[in-house]
């Protein structure tokens, strides 16, 4: 019998390490994109857009009617006002939007609990080290108001009372993402992370159109144990009882990979920021710096390397797990959506593929990399952008 249980125990935990991926939902992450919605009437940026989203996304986004109607009234215009106000501070001032606050609602424990994990600090190498301990005050002090808010409000018991709607929700994401693609990143990347975990956002406004839908990467530093993070709107509408928002297999996959992969990519492109100096002035001088932002809000030469190298690495993780198909429609997509540098990159990593003993891991590959950014000219740039 001991044998028996032995076996089993031995065979579950195989399993989980196979898939290593969690899907579940964060009561941080979640009360941030609700007061969101109540926030859109306050901002003085993209307040159109907002507004745009709140009532678009209240038709086919069950949670987020049900946020409206619970929440959206004068008694919580304070944490609404906070919440324009941080936003529209983090644009005017820094140029950033909310995907800078994921971290630090990750690092928080859990709502109501007004305690940190660990200590919190924002940091960016396009900021000066004055101006990230401003934002890190900002974002503590209004993370503090996003505690009270859930404490006074409530807000568990809406998430209690919505809690099969999430469940079902997890269910129908975990049928879309491919079996074992954290090994098959892990190997491609040649590095590892504690955790990998999808978090699914009902209440993230996003208006889903052609099966498109918003992922934020985050990933959180306690101790030395690194945990990184995918935070998924909804990208299908939801017109059916049985429909959950999760139901697109290709966007699911394109999403998580994409995601998870920014971990893996961001910090190597910004260590690197020196190998791409000559490639700053092409962005901006070619027609690729308005595309980008057109493409995804991508206005800044590092953010540009870095969709390239994650995209890239989507292709790759892709074939390594025998899957052409899922290869030759993320490249075809990609390359619809401007991102011009794939074919030069793609070839370049075949170095990289073909002597893993030199190059372990890909962080000792990147600089071969960004060659292809820097080594380029406004003509080929503009060229390319042309013939789309």
């Amino acid at each position: 019998m001991k044998k028996i249980s032995c076996f089993i125990i031995s065979f579950l935990f195989a399993i989980v390490q196979a898939q290593k991926i969690n899907i579940t939902f964060s009561k941080n992450i979640e009360t941030y994109f609700l007061a969101e919605i109540l926030a859109a009437d306050y901002r003085e940026t993209n307040k159109e857009f907002e507004l745009f989203k709140k009532k678009e996304c209240s038709v086919y986004q069950p949670i987020v009617k049900k946020a409206i109607i619970e929440y959206d009234n004068p008694k919580n215009e304070k944490i609404a006002r906070l919440t324009a106000e941080i936003n529209d501070t983090f644009l005017k001032k820094y140029g950033f939007g909310n995907d800078v606050l994921m971290q630090s609602l990750l690092t928080h424990e859990e709502f109501p609990s007004k305690k940190w994990k660990t200590d919190y600090h924002f940091t960016s190498n396009d900021h000066s080290a004055e101006q990230n301990n401003e934002i890190t005050e900002l974002i503590i002090k209004y993370v503090d108001e996003l505690a009270d808010f859930y404490k006074a409000e409530n807000i568990d018991r809406f998430f209690k009372e919505n809690r099969s709607f999430y469940k079902s929700a997890e269910k129908e994401f975990d049928q879309q993402i491919p079996k074992g693609f954290a090994k098959a990143m892990e190997k491609y990347y040649g590095e590892k992370f504690n955790s990998y975990t999808v978090l699914l956002s009902p209440v993230m406004m996003w208006p889903i159109d052609d099966g498109e839908g918003r992922g934020i990467g985050a990933k959180t530093e306690v101790g030395n144990k690194v945990d990184i993070y995918e935070i998924a709107s909804p990208f299908v509408r939801v017109t059916q009882p049985d429909q959950y928002g999760y139901d697109n297999q290709f966007q699911a996959r394109f999403l998580t990979v994409h995601e998870f992969g920014h971990s893996f990519v961001n910090k190597e492109v910004y260590k690197n920021k020196e190998n791409i100096d000559r490639f700053k002035t092409l962005f901006e001088e070619s027609k690729l710096k308005e595309t980008m932002i057109k493409t995804g809000g991508y206005g800044d030469y590092q953010t540009c390397v870095a969709e390239h190298l994650v995209r890239l690495g989507e292709i790759e993780i892709a074939l390594l797990q025998n899957d052409q198909e899922r290869a030759d429609k993320l490249l075809a997509y990609h390359l619809k959506n401007n991102f011009i540098f794939l074919p030069q990159l793609l070839e370049k990593i075949k170095e990289y593929n073909n002597d893993r003993k030199k190059y372990p891991s890909f962080r000792m590959f990147v600089p071969k990399l960004l060659e292809i950014f820097d080594d380029s000219n406004i003509a080929f740039i503009n060229e390319k952008l042309d013939k789309k």
